[in-house]
């Protein structure tokens, strides 16, 4: 098994109407939060807002901190380590199409969060757990 190496995520949690912004591949059943990788060198809130101009082809601003999940998973005999800090984000455009072959978003009522597949799953329950708690929370990874 080859060892893990740690990888630095930014995601952002964009809220509008009652709505949560979600990601998704096409090729995958499964939803996650906007974002991507940091850069080596790359400031965390730049990737962030680097990734939603990429993918969204929309202005964002980063409103506040929501927290960090740590996160690993083994996948074809690799084991995966993640730190994924998640932010509170606003973007310009009403209605953000994707700018990105492989994914596409959709706007999930945040009353669905609970039954929806969002993954990480740690990302998913850390903020099911928060709330409406608006203090950063730290989730360990518990792999």
């Amino acid at each position: 098994m080859d060892a893990a190496t740690t990888e630095i995520i930014a995601r952002a949690v964009i809220r509008r109407d009652g709505n949560m912004l979600l990601a998704k591949h096409r090729t995958k059943k499964w939803s996650f939060l906007p974002g991507g990788h940091v850069e080596p060198g790359e400031r965390v809130e730049t990737a962030l807002i680097r990734e939603i101009a990429e993918e969204l082809g929309t202005e964002a601003k980063i409103d506040g901190f929501v927290g960090v999940v740590e996160h690993g998973y083994i996948e074809d005999g690799t084991t995966h380590h993640e730190l994924n800090l998640v932010f509170d984000v606003t973007i310009t455009d009403p209605e953000p199409t994707s700018r990105e072959d492989h994914l596409e978003f959709h706007w999930l009522p945040v009353t669905q969060l609970a039954d929806t597949d969002v993954r990480p799953g740690a990302v998913k329950d850390a903020l099911l757990a928060a709330g409406d708690d608006t203090a950063p929370f730290w989730h360990a990874w518990n792999g």
